[in-house]
């Protein structure tokens, strides 16, 4: 069984690049063919079509993360570890921009992130990255039954050298 988990957005925003795809396209119409024009076209349909995604493969326990550019995905399989298992966390994300005008924005946006992760934690794999908890509810179960991944508590193992070195540092 294949299982393609939902895609994520390179650029979540992508309004700069379709404005660069219309001022290229406007200035063809008007001026005609102009060899430096075409590469800024393709340049703004990159930054459209630019997505991650992960498909999984239960018959053989492998996955492949791909990045994907105009619909055409780039990536290699990998093996899933025995041990694996999953985790879902929380990642808030803020953005502050200040104009030379002074005038500022700030951006904050929350989402949600599945990893998957070996038996000590310590190595986290990005699989999926989703807006809300509620989008991985269904194939949380699957991930479970076909891939024998399981969703747990991230909870990374401390080693007895942090935790000497955080009682020393109290």
């Amino acid at each position: 069984m294949k299982l393609e988990l939902p895609k994520e957005k390179v650029f979540p925003m992508p309004f700069r690049f379709w404005v660069i795809v219309a001022v290229a396209l406007v200035i063809l119409m008007v001026n005609g063919w102009h060899p430096v024009l075409v590469p800024l076209v393709m340049f703004g349909f990159w930054g459209i079509t630019a997505s991650r995604g992960t498909v999984l493969r239960s018959e053989d326990q492998k996955m492949f993360r791909y990045y994907s550019v105009y619909g055409i995905p780039m990536g290699s399989w990998e093996d899933i570890r025995p041990n694996a298992a999953v985790v879902a966390l929380d990642e808030q994300q803020s953005v502050r921009q200040t104009s030379y005008g002074g005038t500022m924005r700030y951006q904050e946006s929350q989402e949600c992130v599945l990893y998957l992760v070996n038996g000590t934690h310590r190595e986290k794999v990005k699989i999926a990255k989703v807006s809300s908890r509620a989008e991985l509810d269904p194939y949380l179960p699957i991930l479970e039954n076909e891939f024998n991944l399981k969703l747990i508590k991230f909870s990374p193992a401390v080693s007895a050298k942090t935790s000497a070195r955080r009682r020393n540092r109290r």
